[in-house]
């Protein structure tokens, strides 16, 4: 059975849960906070990418007036 995919709007709320905890428990949390900013990151890029091309992507990475 396939998990459900988490939402941006979770992930965004794990991402602040995690920089509490950081900001309660110190540096030994702070891989939590890391690992759940690369998650949200990736899934930001995806959802921005999603039914666009990659030359799109490009375009976008590069600036409006990249002309490729």
């Amino acid at each position: 059975m396939a998990q459900p995919e988490i939402t941006l709007e979770r992930l965004g709320e794990m991402l602040i849960f995690a920089a509490k905890l950081v900001d309660r428990k110190g540096p030994i949390a702070q891989p939590i906070l890391d690992r759940c900013e690369r998650e949200y990151l990736a899934a930001k890029q995806r959802q921005e990418t999603k039914g666009g091309s990659q030359l799109d992507r490009v375009r976008k990475l590069m600036g409006a007036n990249a002309q490729i």
